[in-house]
Order: C-alpha cells, then structure tokens, then sequence
C-alpha cells in the first residue's frame, strides 16, 4: 500500500459551493489573464499596424486553433486520468498517467513546429489569407508554430496542476504568461516596430516562461505527485487509449471549429470584405474574455467531478454538476449583458476606424444574445469528460457542431447576408443547448444506478 496517497484531498471533503469556488475563482484569474496572449496581440496590432494587421491574426487564428486541439486532446484526457487515479489512492498508476501526457505533449508540440512551418502558407491560404495580409499573416504563423512544443506544454500543465488540486499554482502560471506577454508585445512591436513579427515573438516567449514555470510546480511541496523519469518517453497502449478517449471531444470541438472558421472567414470576405475580417477578429479577440468565466467554471469543476467519481462519491458528483450548471449560466447572463451594452467601447479598444465600429458593434450585440445557453454545454461536457464518459462527450460534440453550428452558418448568411454570420452564433448557442440538456439528463441518471463505479 506503500504506492496509496495517505491524506484526504480537499476535493473529497469540502463543500461542494465552496469547492467550486475555490477552483472556479483562480481559473478565472487564470484564463483571464491567459486571454490576454490573444487580446493584447491585437489591440497592440489595431493600434500599431491597422486593420489588415488585424485581419491577418484573424486568417492565422484557425491554424492556431489546430494547434490548440492536440493540446486539449492530450491534456483534457490526461488531466482528467490523473484526477480519477489521484481520487482512487492510486499514486503510481496517477504518476504513470502524468508522465505520459507530459511525453505526448511534447511530441506532439515537435509534430506540429515541422509540419506548421512547411505548411504555413497553405493554412493560411485555406483561412482566406491573399495580398498584404498574407504577407503579413506568414511570419507570424511561422514563428507561432515552431515554438508550438512551449505552447502545448504552457496549455497542458495548467489542466494537470488543476487536476493536483492547485489551482491557484494553475492561475500564477497563466498570469506570469500574460504580464510577460503585455511586457514583450510593448517592447517588440512598439519599441523595435517590428508590427505583427513582433507580435509572435512575445507571445512565444511568454508562453515559453509560461511553460517552464508551470513544470516546476511538480518538484515543490505542492505537487501531490511528481514527474518521474521512468515513465517519460514510455507509452503504454491502455493509459494512452483512455486519455484519447476521454479528450476526443474537445479535439473534435476544435478541429471542428478549425474547419467552422475556415468556412466562416471565406463567407465574411464574400460579404463583408476585409473590413468584415477586421470586425469578426475583434469579435474573437472579446469574445476569448467574455466566454471564460463559464468556461472556468467547466474546467473548474472536472477535477473535482473525476476525483469525487474515482473515490466513489456519486452524490458529491451530482451536486457538483448542479452548481456548476447554475455558476455558468449566472457568469454568461453576467459577461453577455456587459458586452452587449458596452459593445461600442469593447470595439474602439482597438481601432477607432468609424467604418469598423459601425459594422462590429451591432453584429456583436446580435452575437451575444444566445451566450447563457453555453452554459448548459460546457459543463454537461466537462462532466462527461470528468467521469470518463468520453465517447458521450464526443458525440455531444458531434451533434452540437453538425446540427447547430455548421447548418446556420451555410443557411442563414445567404437570407440576411453579413448580419446572418452574427445570427448563427446565437442559433448554435440556443440548438447546442437543447442536445447537452438530453446528455445530462442522462449522466445524471446513470450516476444515481446503484451499480455505477469508477472503472478504473
């Protein structure tokens, strides 16, 4: 029994509110602050550089958004593994399961640099990049990608460190990112004039000192577990299945959404022009601030739905599920409401082009209308993905983007035209809700069977 971890986790014994809280709090913090990789990026480029700097961070941003898949594939899975383990008193196994996700992210990260910086020009092609903003769209893409190994292993520790039951640690990591982030962008795209070039260049260096920090948390008395040397570089088929399925679902999100924005983009150059680039990029750079809190929340509550299910504590699951629901939907009334009322001054942060502002700002208020519907969806996922149920996280995944997200997209811009592009985010927020009530329902169901155990 040597190999059992011999004391309680808060995560099994504190009140379920309180718990919540105590996770959801620092990963908003957290996520906040790691937002503004992808915020100052732009405000600093709107400012410094103009609107097609703009547009060409936005025809670069479905690449990137690949990149994010494979480290949401490896580090949901794996995190959500580890808290299981961690849960069940099963160090070793916890250890094991550590060292594997850490080993595929890195792998994955050199993957991605070689095939990125080959590739690049393509990718960029693909997302609607011509003229000047591919130009300006290839260097920075190129550098993003090549540090790709930084930025899936920054991603990845914070869902582990979490799943260790700190996410304060998971928050300072994210926050050190973001001010070193602020500092680089200053110095490079201000001080050198080194426009969106410079852009990359901060983020990767931030999301590098991001990362390095992150790992040390394993080797300070924080760290219940440890990254151990015999189980790096060593895949073992069962572990890496469980972690593929379990992580399937977001991977599958957001290569769907690669594909989303693809299309999307091509159809705002069709009716918008590259002013309507300019004006969704503004969208997306907002919107990665305004969809946190709830999204935290999602990720606040799967360590502790995945630590309580692999203890054999249904009842702490359930409630967990209940409050996070009510937490999310609460922070999207909260963070849509604000948007759509201060959507003019959201949008003069970063350009004061009056042609911009006129299209951005009444699109945005359209948008923002179906956003506490998302509520239901992030945390019916992270629940499903928390008890290990990821082929039902998948094919909550599936549904939602093919039915509610993919079909508006092709039908309702050619009825309303560019303002049809704003409406189908509102009609995929209300239909994606309705698929994830019917999958919870049934979680919730087969957590109260007498008969439901952790398979672990």
């Amino acid at each position: 029994m040597k190999n059992k971890i011999p004391e309680k986790s808060a995560m099994g014994t504190l009140p379920i509110p309180k718990l919540i809280l105590s996770f959801a709090l620092p990963a908003i913090t957290g996520m906040v602050a790691g937002a503004i990789y992808n915020i100052v990026d732009r405000i600093f480029v709107g400012q410094y550089v103009g609107t097609v700097g703009l547009a060409a961070i936005t025809v670069a941003f479905p690449t990137m958004i690949f990149m994010i898949a494979f480290a949401m594939l490896i580090s949901v899975g794996g995190s959500s593994r580890v808290a299981i383990l961690f849960g069940a008193g099963r160090k070793r196994a916890a250890e094991q399961a550590l060292g594997i996700t850490f080993t595929l992210l890195a792998g994955a990260g050199v993957v991605l640099a070689v095939v990125g910086w080959f590739f690049a020009k393509e990718a960029l092609v693909l997302s609607g990049g011509s003229g000047e903003v591919l130009a300006l769209a290839l260097p920075y893409l190129k550098i993003i990608m090549l540090c790709a190994p930084f930025a899936l292993i920054g991603f990845g520790v914070n869902a582990i460190v979490r799943a260790c039951g700190s996410p304060r640690y998971a928050m300072c990591t994210q926050i050190l990112g973001a001010v070193m982030n602020v500092v680089l962008d200053a110095v490079f795209i201000v001080g050198f004039d080194m426009g969106v070039v410079g852009a990359a260049i901060g983020t990767v260096a931030a999301q590098a000192v991001s990362a390095v920090f992150g790992l040390a948390y394993f080797w300070t008395r924080l760290a219940p577990l440890r990254i151990r040397a015999c189980f790096l570089g060593r895949l073992r088929l069962d572990v890496l299945k469980r972690i593929c399925v379990v992580g399937s679902a977001p991977f599958f999100m957001q290569i769907s959404f690669v594909l989303y924005m693809t299309i999307f983009n091509q159809l705002v150059l069709k009716y918008g022009g590259e002013l309507g680039l300019s004006a969704m990029g503004i969208f997306f750079s907002i919107d990665s601030l305004i969809f946190l809190p709830a999204l935290a929340v999602g990720e606040a509550v799967q360590p502790i739905i995945g630590y309580n299910f692999g203890a054999g504590f249904p009842k702490r699951v359930i409630r967990s599920v209940y409050w996070a629901v009510g937490m999310a939907v609460g922070f999207y009334v909260v963070s849509g409401g604000f948007a759509i009322i201060f959507a003019e001054q959201l949008v003069r942060l970063f350009s004061s082009n009056k042609e911009l502002i006129a299209l951005g700002v009444p699109g945005m208020r359209i948008a923002y209308l179906g956003i506490p519907f998302m509520g239901v969806t992030v945390v019916t996922n992270s629940a499903l993905q928390g008890v290990g149920r990821g082929f039902a996280s998948l094919a909550l995944s599936f549904c939602r983007h093919v039915v509610c997200m993919f079909a508006p997209l092709f039908i309702l811009p050619e009825i309303f035209g560019f303002k049809g592009l704003w409406m189908a985010f509102v009609v995929g927020d209300a239909g994606g809700c309705l698929i994830a009530f019917g999958f919870l329902a049934w979680m919730l169901r087969w957590l109260r069977k007498p008969q439901t155990a952790a398979s672990l």
